[in-house]
């Protein structure tokens, strides 16, 4: 079969010209304007979620240490720098409960407690140990509920509140205290036992009275408490950061905030991270903390759907590319300074984790690979730096990491692949920049590395329905 000359042009010609039609946008970053600084990404394994990690459904010894691996260790997967232990409030160790230090009544709030230590946690010790190990730099303990003796239901479980703060009194006393002993004994068992707890919280979703362990609380309960446990950390001796609420929804938490920031002695001084959830209001917008640094300290998706393959089809909960975005407007448009899914690995086909383990099978989905695409690259200490996209479909963010380096998350929502002409202040001519690309075809994969001309500007390429890291250091 022969072809004409005509044919020939036009087949050229089509191709000059779908060349010329590939839009391109123009990113800018300026380290010189920086926002938040931040403390990383993470996840939890509370609920028992630990013992998956340790072989309770048959991960073997080697695949236990790749997990680890994978959820920790910087140069070989995400380096998550965020844990968050739950401390336990239940006697008991049936189905997924979390067992508690003090698992039995003193009698009174003022009676001799009864702690016990394991070394074991519920399996989140051994977790801690080996998190650490591989670089974690901060370790939060937060408490779903109080025991149940400790609260006006009598109940670990659906709701209640802790008896003595305002408004609600128990028969058998104020408990404030008793629990800030409580929460300041369990971070003293794990320092004492080689591992530094950094954060501790004391409440869940408060404004849910859920059927497992959980408390009740607005915003001036919670600064009832907050005050008394101050007190308490600084009388122990012990370093230990407060955070407060996890509201289960942005809103929710913003909610808190007036409680949180009244009164001749507010509470917000004594806090070092406000946190929220994602559930029922997404993080869009700063909470008011009067500078306090946030997180969202959970959020995943719940929704039993299996998707662990899929960057990008339509938009879905479960999607990469979801993730991404939820990710990224938290970082710009909330300024939070952490960001932790709801579970790191666990043994079921769901999407409530990034990695999903099946018996002895490791499954990293599309939402680890995201992550990872942010937290293997954008570091603890590092700052949020101006960065601006030409392109609405094109959406950026930027940090400056303490050693000089650049991480810059670029998210193509459009259909078509774009140019890109990224220009970041401090690189010139002699610099590179090293792409890296999560896609529905990629999983973090480094592309070329790229050049930059003379007045610094560095042209590359981002593919249709993708995440890409741009890293220069």
């Amino acid at each position: 079969m022969s072809i004409s000359a005509s044919q020939l042009f036009d087949v050229a010609s089509s191709s000059f010209l779908s060349k010329r039609a590939q839009p391109s946008v123009s990113i800018v970053v300026d380290t010189n304007i920086k926002y938040q600084e931040l403390d990383g990404f993470g996840c939890s394994q509370a609920f028992q979620r630990a013992e998956d990690i340790f072989g309770k459904y048959g991960l073997d010894a080697e695949n236990t240490q790749y997990v680890l691996d994978l959820l920790f260790d910087v140069n070989i997967g995400a380096g998550l720098s965020i844990l968050r232990n739950g401390i336990g409030s239940s006697n008991s160790s049936v189905s997924n409960f979390m067992n508690s230090i003090e698992p039995f009544s003193p009698g009174s709030p003022n009676g001799r407690p009864n702690y016990t230590w394991n070394h074991y946690d519920s399996g989140q010790f051994p977790l801690a140990q080996q998190a650490q190990a591989r670089g974690l730099s901060t370790l939060y303990g937060d408490a779903w509920s109080a025991p149940g003796y400790m609260k006006t239901n009598d109940d670990e479980n659906n709701g209640g509140y802790l008896c003595g703060v305002t408004n609600e009194p128990c028969a058998s006393g104020d408990w404030k205290q008793a629990y800030a002993n409580y929460l300041v004994q369990w971070a003293r068992f794990y320092e004492e036992s080689g591992v530094k707890v950094t954060n501790i919280g004391f409440l869940n979703e408060p404004q849910f009275a859920a059927t497992y362990a959980g408390m009740l609380s607005n915003g001036t309960q919670a600064a009832d408490f907050i005050r008394v446990l101050a007190k308490t950390i600084q009388a122990s001796g012990l370093n230990l950061k407060i955070n407060c609420c996890d509201g289960i929804g942005w809103d929710d938490q913003e909610a808190m905030m007036p409680g949180l920031l009244a009164g001749p002695d507010p509470a917000i001084n004594y806090l070092s991270v406000v946190t929220g959830h994602g559930y029922d209001s997404p993080p869009n917008y700063t909470l008011t903390t009067n500078g306090v640094k946030t997180w969202l300290s959970e959020w995943g998706d719940l929704t039993g759907d299996y998707h662990p393959y899929t960057f990008y089809e339509d938009g879905g909960p479960a999607e990469g590319m979801t993730w991404a975005k939820n990710i990224q407007v938290a970082l710009v448009d909330a300024n939070v300074s952490g960001f932790l899914y709801w579970i790191g690995a666990e043994n079921s086909t769901s999407s409530s984790s990034l990695i999903n383990l099946i018996n002895n099978s490791i499954v990293t989905t599309k939402r680890f690979w995201t992550f990872a695409q942010f937290s293997k690259f954008a570091r603890p200490g590092a700052y949020r730096v101006k960065a601006t996209s030409s392109d609405s479909l094109i959406t950026v963010s930027s940090f400056l990491n303490t050693g000089g380096g650049v991480a810059t998350q670029v998210i193509n929502s459009g259909s078509t692949a774009y140019t890109v002409e990224l220009k970041v202040s401090g690189f010139g001519g002699n610099s590179w920049v090293q792409p890296y690309l999560t896609d529905n075809a990629n999983n973090l994969t480094a592309l070329a590395k790229v050049g930059g001309s003379q007045d610094g500007t560095f042209t590359t390429e981002i593919p249709a329905w993708s995440l890409v890291s741009f890293v220069l250091s």
